[in-house]
């Protein structure tokens, strides 16, 4: 069975995925699906907003209990996108300067992942292994992925995102959201640029937009309080922000 056939079967009959809470689906009346951007802006404010045990784990960084903070870069999308089991594994050991080596014990928690179950890729609700590296990239796209966002070039680099906008022919830059002729949207990634080398080292999930204001909120991970962060009322200008990328369609 192919992972899209998968996703159907798990599918509530009549209805369609109207959000997905840490994996959590929820169905509602039928309707369109919505637009990779919005349904990856779903995703990432439901992590943050979540009231599933597991789900909340996420939020810290440590060894997967739920408030524990410590600052060693453990998290569980990393962790995600590094399992061997998974069918989305990224193919790397996620290793990681300055924080712990990662064969010592991040912890582990549970979370939805493509796994093979008597042959077949199945979406099933499992143990994932924390993994220690920079994160902010690996939450932008596993929020994108469940959001059924195109993620071909995507990697753990933050200014991957830029590179993908400007590959799929999605990038905006900061000039265009100050003439007004782009106006964020929920879901695209946000880049920004914290060293002044004109690349992209961090990158957060844009989950709505004022065009009055032109300000923006955003959840992002790996921020400076080292967690998963709701960030209220941003300047969508900003010195550090370099731009946005809208998310294709799978």
């Amino acid at each position: 069975m192919s992972v899209t056939s998968a996703s159907k079967t798990t599918a509530v009959a009549g209805a369609v995925l109207a959000l997905m809470v840490g994996g959590v689906a929820t169905a509602g009346p039928a309707h369109a699906a919505p637009a990779p951007g919005a349904a990856a802006a779903d995703i990432a404010l439901g992590q943050y907003q979540s009231t599933n045990a597991e789900v909340r784990k996420r939020i810290y960084e440590g060894d997967a209990k739920d408030g524990d903070t410590e600052k060693n870069n453990c998290n569980f999308y990393t962790g995600f996108w590094t399992a061997k089991a998974n069918y989305r594994w990224d193919g790397t050991s996620a290793p990681r300067h300055g924080t712990i080596t990662n064969s010592q014990a991040c912890g582990t928690s549970k979370g939805y992942m493509y796994v093979k179950v008597d042959g077949a890729w199945t979406k099933k609700w499992t143990s994932v292994k924390w993994t220690s590296r920079a994160w902010c990239a690996d939450f932008a796209k596993y929020s994108w992925y469940w959001g059924k966002a195109k993620i071909t070039g995507l990697n753990a680099a933050a200014d991957s995102f830029r590179t993908y906008g400007r590959a799929n022919g999605t990038w905006h830059s900061k000039a265009q959201v100050a003439s007004g002729s782009y106006k964020p949207k929920p879901g695209d990634a946000v880049s920004y640029d914290n060293n002044g080398d004109g690349r992209a080292d961090h990158v957060g999930i844009v989950t709505s937009y004022s065009s009055s204001r032109k300000v923006y909120h955003s959840v992002e991970g790996n921020t400076s309080l080292e967690r998963l962060t709701y960030k209220k009322s941003q300047s969508a200008t900003a010195g550090r922000v370099l731009g946005y990328t809208t998310p294709k369609a799978r």
